[in-house]
């Protein structure tokens, strides 16, 4: 009977999907049901471990230990510091630029692969599917709010300072939210259809992007050709502006970071539309 709904529902027209007032009242309706989704996901990531959520905290600060000693000793060579820069606040940039991009790459891989692991939700039961991507964002950020909070104490701890800069992470963190969720829209009715989309994110997200997004290095230090060439990747001005404004004590590029809002906002929409298009041939494929 609940697949007879599903499938009797008029489509809704593409013109619709496209409306971002649309969006944002589905969401908003659905707001009570994405937080507790975010929390399930949250605390399923460590389910069945002695530990539990406590590894999301310990996982960060052994990621910090091991790039740190990979980066400062064994490749210190090669990623040498500038100035004054020590290894603990060479470690704490780092650190920084690690935690903004897993919650882009950890919602990208996870996306692929969210609607398959919950078939229950698209064949049995009426439900808003488009609010697992959503929910499944919000666990990576709320995953990524510890690393943030380990990255102030350190900026504390081997700088001396708190900036006020800080209160602007939220500003900075937007248009990667926006962009993330729409790829995850995108990901999500992708990997329903196309199972291997999988190991392809997880190859172009963890062996290309990272390289090419100033995760490992600042885009000061990038030969000016370079530089100009990294400008382009929209994760660039993120992760640039995170360190800046979390560590540095400094203003982020604004200018860039209202150029990726734009197309984030975009991104999502369009995500959203294809993901409401298609997810009415979700139940056929499970």
């Amino acid at each position: 009977m609940h697949d007879a709904v599903l499938h009797s529902a008029r489509p809704t027209p593409i013109p619709a999907l496209l409306s971002p007032t649309r969006l944002a009242s589905n969401l908003w309706r659905h707001r009570d049901l994405i937080g507790q989704f975010a929390m399930r996901f949250f605390h399923l990531r460590h389910r069945g471990t002695h530990l539990g959520v406590v590894w999301a905290l310990v996982l960060p600060l052994l990621m910090m230990v091991v790039y740190t000693a990979v980066f400062n000793f064994i490749l210190s060579a090669r990623y040498s510091l500038t100035g004054e820069e020590t290894p603990s606040q060479f470690a704490v940039h780092l650190f920084c630029g690690l935690t903004v991009f897993t919650v882009f790459s950890e919602s990208l891989v996870r996306s692929c692969v969210l609607v398959m692991e919950n078939p229950a939700y698209v064949k049995k039961v009426v439900f808003p599917v488009e609010i697992l991507p959503v929910s499944q964002l919000f666990a990576a950020l709320m995953f990524s709010g510890i690393g943030l909070v380990l990255t102030i104490i350190g900026t504390v701890v081997f700088f001396g300072r708190i900036p006020w800069t800080v209160v602007l992470i939220p500003l900075v963190m937007l248009p990667m939210v926006a962009m993330t969720l729409g790829l995850s829209w995108f990901l999500a009715s992708l990997g329903v259809f196309l199972r291997d989309i999988t190991n392809i994110i997880t190859i172009l997200v963890s062996q290309v992007l990272i390289f090419v997004t100033p995760v490992f290095y600042s885009l000061e230090r990038l030969p000016e050709p370079w530089r100009e060439i990294a400008s382009f990747n929209p994760l660039a001005p993120i992760v640039d502006g995170a360190r800046k404004v979390i560590v540095m004590g400094e203003q982020p590029d604004w200018t860039a970071l209202g150029a990726v809002l734009v197309v984030g906002l975009a991104c999502m929409q369009m995500g959203y539309a294809w993901f409401m298009k298609s997810k009415r041939g979700f139940a056929d494929v499970l």
